[in-house]
This record gives C-alpha cells, structure tokens and sequence, in this order.
C-alpha cells in the first residue's frame, strides 16, 4: 500500500495569500463529515478547508449551497446552480459523461474492517461468520460472496463499528472515505483488506469549465506545501496515511 505522503504534526500551515476580490465561488455542498459539515451553524471539514484555501488565493469568498438530497448534487451542477461539487464524490467514468472532474484528493475503495486480533486474507476465511453490513448497498452485495455468512444491519458506518466491537459481528464492509473518522474511536479495529478497487474522490465542475484544471493545480500545490498532509491528519488521523493513492498518489 502506498502512504499518502509525509504527515506533519502541527496545524494547517499559514492561510493562502488574498488576492483581488473576485465573484463568489459557489460550493454545492452535501453534509458529509468530516468532508463537509457543519458545527454551530459553522461550516468545515477537509473539503471545506481545500476550497476555503483555493477561493482566499483567489480573493473570491465562499458562497455554500446546501444539497440535502446526494442524488441531486449533479444534476444542480449541470444546471449551472454552482461552480463546483463538493460531496464525496468517487470520479468514475459515467460520472464523467455528465462532468469534469478535479485531480483527485482522496483514495477510497471498500475495505474489511475487523478486530485489530484477526488478519483475514480472503472473504472465504469468513464462512459461515455473521458479519455486520447496510442493506441496499454495495457493502452488503460484497459481503453476500462470503459461503454461509449471516447477516446483522446497522444504518450508518459507525452502526458497523458497534456490531463489531461489541463482539455481535465478526467483520464489515465499508467504504474507506467514510469509515476512516469513526474508526478512530474503535483502537481495537483495523481496515484490513481491500474489497474493492481504488478510485478516488475529486470536486466536480460543469463540463468545459477551467476551474478543472485550476483545482487541480491548487491541489498540487497544497500538497507541496504540505498543508494537505497536515489537513488528512486533523481529519483523519495518522490511519490515513495506510491507505493507497488514488492513481499513483494523492
């Protein structure tokens, strides 16, 4: 597995230059923590933040646009309701058909997460366990290949999280990008194998628009500076640093 890249203890180093004010950089923003929330009416979060340093370079502010529903978050960027998508979203090549994308900032893949004790090398190890999953979803599609498994259902990732620690599930499925903050309460959890293949998160923007190319750039350049390493360990943690990079590297 590849590391992220160097990881530096301190706090997000010292805010992007201002430059001449600009127009509002509008954010369709779906409230997924610790990517994009809100605390005490406040917005943050690492995608917050990455885009907060792009716009402050830039001297154009902020305009957030909540979506309530994740499935409308594109269809409101190709409408042209905002300039770019901040949602977790995996780049994939039928998302492409609709949008651009950003170089990516963030690996995920489904992955096995159990005891730190076990070290399962293959689903076929967990015959016949019952293991924790949410219906509907491609957790549970991942997990249906296991010989003779049962099945316990939680609603969140961190509904998973319990079921294991609390002994009533051997083992889950769960997508990296999401489960990587509430395992932090779990030390007797681990990610173990990988489910699934890489991709990777990335702000989408409306088809033929420079901001494509501006964020990525802009990501580049934090990565440099090693802000971002530093904005993946104030999210995340230092468990961020065991997961792969998305195309070579974040």
């Amino acid at each position: 597995i590849v590391a992220f890249g160097p990881v530096r203890a301190s706090a997000a180093g010292p805010a992007a230059p201002a430059a001449a004010a600009g127009p509002p950089l509008r954010v369709l923003a779906y409230d997924t923590r610790p990517f994009f929330h809100r605390d005490d009416g406040k917005p943050a979060g690492f995608e917050y933040e990455l885009l907060e340093y792009y716009a402050r370079s830039k001297g154009r502010p902020l305009q957030l646009i909540w979506v309530d529903d994740f499935e409308q978050v594109l269809p409101r960027l190709v409408k042209g309701e905002g300039d770019v998508a901040a949602a977790t979203l995996t780049d994939t090549s039928e998302r492409q058909r609709q949008v651009d994308f950003s170089a990516r900032y963030f690996p995920v893949r489904v992955m096995l997460v159990e005891p730190r004790t076990q070290n399962t090398k293959s689903l076929a190890d967990l015959a016949g366990a019952t293991v924790a999953t949410i219906k509907g979803t491609t957790y549970e599609t991942v997990m249906t290949t296991i010989p003779r498994a049962k099945f316990v259902y939680g609603i969140t990732e961190d509904d998973l999280l319990q079921l294991i620690a609390s002994g009533k599930a051997r083992a889950a499925a769960a997508d990296s990008a999401l489960v990587l903050n509430p395992l932090r309460k779990y030390p007797q959890l681990h990610l173990g194998i990988a489910l699934s293949a890489e991709q990777g998160l990335a702000f989408a923007v409306p088809k033929g628009s420079p901001l494509r190319d501006e964020l990525s750039k802009h990501l580049a350049q934090l990565k440099a500076g090693q802000i971002y390493y530093r904005l993946l360990e104030k999210y995340f943690g230092a468990e961020a640093a065991k997961l792969g990079a998305a195309g070579g590297g974040p």
